[in-house]
């Protein structure tokens, strides 16, 4: 008895092998990405930031499974409908078919986790040396395999389809024989129009658009509303295919001299009747292309800027920044003294006062309040403010200004607008734009909110107050990237001994020293932007191979469905060319009708993501673009290929009763 569920299970396998084995594949597809992240993620030769990220890839990768899983589970039970009840009524009673159905997913889970781990063993290191040489490691070229990665992978899909068989049974149990006989043959019924999931939906879009637009200025809300928008977006997705695409059909039926003709009244009517059952399904098409698009144009715009964003976060080999009230340290002789052994080594200076936009000054008068008109606060955001003298500013931009008493010049970052007026340490300033802006560089280009730049006309008294903060720019000429290093940790060294080290900063009641090397940090930068473009490219292809298998499943559910309607047409009078013309205008509006959404979330989605990206330093606008539209252009291609694949079953199906 126990041989006939086995035999009965490999075959309902075998037979039902055109939706089973692109499962199959997709599965064993997403397990091998689980266990090269996971494997990644405990690979300690590429630091603890690289697997940090893939640790955060290895979890969204598991989210991910299960949701696919069971969406695509759903899609196979029901076309097994029929099948199922033929075995309740020829005798088999639910016990029986739930060991069937047991029997076929432990086999469907045996391929996806040894096969997704064979997968991902044999790509596992070939993986890491791509890893390794976008980060620019020196790899350990040995080969092993990952227990930890192994047993990951098989709890984590275990589970799911344990989950997935509980789910199977509980449907089988509670479904009449007769109900699974005509399970896929219940007709459906004129969608209503639900007016008010319309307008639901197209108010969640444009709240989320909204959000995208107006949070642009400031990286810090981007990134605190970022999740609110995709979220907001999300939902009106699916409110505007579920409601929207309804009664944007039903307006074009009304129109009489579009919907009588003949490939509009086959197409139009063809997609309101399928609307209500395949909206979900285009709406998660649409979800994934749209993340696939936005999580590509991101990390490739990171990974390509990177160059970039390290000559701008350092602009010198080493920088250095100070606030010694007690002159516990002469940093230009220091400087000048260790640059003596450098051949070429040289350093620029300049010095500031910092404050903070806020609403109340501190004892020391440390703080500066931003009130427009006496009485309003610029923006709930808080700002460094740095304060130059005129002379600084001249040095920096060669221009030749002067400051009049009661006035303040102020720079704009970021294009947020200033204040009419500004009190700080006391005094209250007119504020006036500068002539001419500079490139704030350094690490103060490493704050999400730029800082406001602020040039005063009594520095001197003010630097009486409030300690300056002194920033030094050192070059250290031709030295090779060792030597950089090695002069970097000398003169770190040197400093230790006259105050306390703690990471790179020294700091006491005495005073507040933060050192800074180029070349020790762009490691850090690549390795991070590295792992951010390789899970970006493992996430989009997950991704992306989820809406392929969607797309599929779509077509083969619509070409069995459309079978009996394909010779209804042919024999009425419609021509097989006819008929294939218009069926062919039904699929491709519905097809691509989620590529152009997702063209269109992309392209409301920009502004914050532009906001976001400048917050991790991403300074170069033209990348980002180029990287959105390369990444917009080749994923339609992609699209149109597996529309055109998928398509050739679509019609496989249809025609095989009808030639």
């Amino acid at each position: 008895m126990n041989n006939l569920y086995v035999r009965l299970a490999a075959q309902n396998i075998k037979k039902h092998r055109r939706s089973y084995v692109p499962f199959m594949l997709a599965g064993v597809f997403v397990a091998a990405v689980s266990y090269i992240l996971n494997s990644l993620s405990n690979n300690t030769e590429l630091g603890p930031t690289s697997q940090m990220m893939f640790t955060l890839g290895s979890t969204v990768v598991m989210l991910f499974a299960v949701i696919f899983l069971f969406y695509t589970n759903s899609f196979l039970m029901k076309q097994r409908k029929k099948e199922l009840g033929l075995y309740n009524v020829l005798g088999m009673n639910k016990g029986h078919i739930a060991r069937v159905i047991g029997l076929e997913t432990l086999f469907t889970a045996l391929i996806f986790i040894v096969g997704g781990c064979a997968v991902g063993i044999l790509l596992d290191k070939l993986t890491f040396l791509i890893v390794a040489k976008m980060i620019r490691i020196t790899p350990n070229y040995g080969f092993h395999i990952i227990p930890k990665s192994l047993q990951y992978v098989a709890v984590v899909f275990g589970v799911i389809y344990v989950l997935i068989y509980i789910s199977n049974v509980f449907r089988v149990r509670i479904s009449r024989p007769i109900d699974l006989l005509h399970g896929t043959n219940v007709g459906e019924r004129e969608p209503k129009t639900k007016a008010f999931m319309a307008i639901l939906g197209v108010l969640c879009l444009g709240s989320g658009y909204a959000l995208s637009i107006l949070s642009s200025r400031e990286p810090v809300l981007a990134i605190s509303l970022f999740f609110v928008a995709v979220l907001l977006v999300i939902i009106g997705t699916y409110f505007l295919f579920t409601a929207g695409s309804i009664a944007l059909l039903k307006l074009l039926r009304r129109n009489k001299n579009y919907y009588y003709k003949t490939s509009h009244f086959i197409s139009v009517s063809g997609m309101l009747y399928r609307m209500k059952q395949n909206a979900v399904g285009l709406a998660n098409i649409c979800i994934l292309s749209t993340m696939v698009l936005v999580i590509l144009s991101s990390t490739c715009s990171l990974w390509f800027g990177a160059e970039d964003m390290i000559h701008t976060r350092y602009p010198a080999d080493v920088l250095v920044s100070m606030e010694d009230p007690n002159h516990m340290i002469d940093m230009d002789t220091f400087l000048t003294d260790e640059l003596k052994s450098v051949p070429g080594g040289s350093y620029t200076s300049y010095e500031f006062l910092t404050g903070y936009d806020s609403t109340e000054e501190t004892e020391d008068h440390s703080s500066a309040i931003f009130m427009k008109d006496g009485t309003a606060q610029v923006d709930s955001i808080t700002r460094n403010v740095l304060f130059f003298s005129a002379e600084t500013y001249n040095r920096i931009t060669g221009e030749n200004v002067t400051v009049e008493p009661g006035t303040a010049l102020y720079m704009s970052v970021d294009g947020v607008p200033m204040p009419d007026t500004m009190t700080f340490a006391g005094t209250t300033y007119t504020l006036l734009p500068t002539p001419k802006s500079f490139n704030l560089r350094g690490r103060y280009h490493a704050y999400v909110s730029k800082p406001y730049v602020v040039v005063l006309p009594d520095y001197a008294e003010k630097s009486q107050v409030i300690t300056p903060t002194e920033y030094y720019c050192i070059s250290l000429g031709k030295l090779r990237d060792e030597e950089q290093q090695t002069f970097y940790d000398a003169i770190r060294e040197d400093v230790t001994t006259i105050m306390p080290d703690e990471e790179n900063v020294f700091w006491d009641e005495d005073g507040y020293f933060n050192f800074e090397c180029r070349v020790e940090n762009t490691k850090e930068i690549r390795s991070m932007y590295g792992s951010f473009l390789f899970m970006g490219i493992s996430l989009g292809f997950v991704f992306t191979m989820a809406a392929v298998l969607i797309i599929y499943y779509k077509q083969i559910s619509e070409g069995m469905e459309d079978k009996n309607r394909f010779a209804i047409m042919q024999q009425v009078g419609l021509s097989q060319k006819e008929v294939k013309h218009s069926i062919h205008t039904q699929i491709l509006t519905v097809f691509f009708l989620p590529l152009i959404t997702a063209g269109i979330h992309v392209m409301f989605a920009y502004p914050i993501i532009r906001a976001i990206l400048r917050a991790m330093m991403l300074s170069s606008e033209t990348v980002f673009i180029t990287c959105t539209v390369a990444s917009f252009l080749v994923f339609s291609v992609l699209y149109a290929v597996v529309y055109a694949l998928t398509a050739k079953v679509y019609y496989r199906i249809i025609s095989e009763d009808n030639k």
